[in-house]
């Protein structure tokens, strides 16, 4: 994979977070900001907080009742997975 697909991957990916609510979008900007300007070597440490921020949007969408939101954060949460996991993001 090249640097490019990798960075435009991640950054598309976490855009598909900015649809469901939670009152995480402005730390999803500044993320998917941070991963469109940081070098290759940081995109490990971005990479964590993508998923830790999926899970906090995911239990903000449960504790709310909205299964919809709910389940549109899973879907994104495991494409940000899957892909961190074949662009080898999260070795360590």
């Amino acid at each position: 994979m090249t640097q490019q697909y990798i960075v435009g991957e991640f950054s598309s990916l976490l855009g598909g977070l900015q649809r469901t609510p939670g009152g995480q979008l402005a730390a999803i900007r500044k993320l998917r900001g941070e991963v469109e300007c940081s070098p290759l070597q940081l995109l490990p440490r971005l990479a964590r907080e993508a998923m830790n921020l999926t899970d906090v949007i995911c239990w903000a969408a449960l504790e709310q009742g909205d299964v919809g939101d709910f389940r549109d954060c899973a879907r994104t949460a495991v494409a940000l997975g899957e892909f961190t996991d074949s662009a080898r993001l999260l070795l360590e």
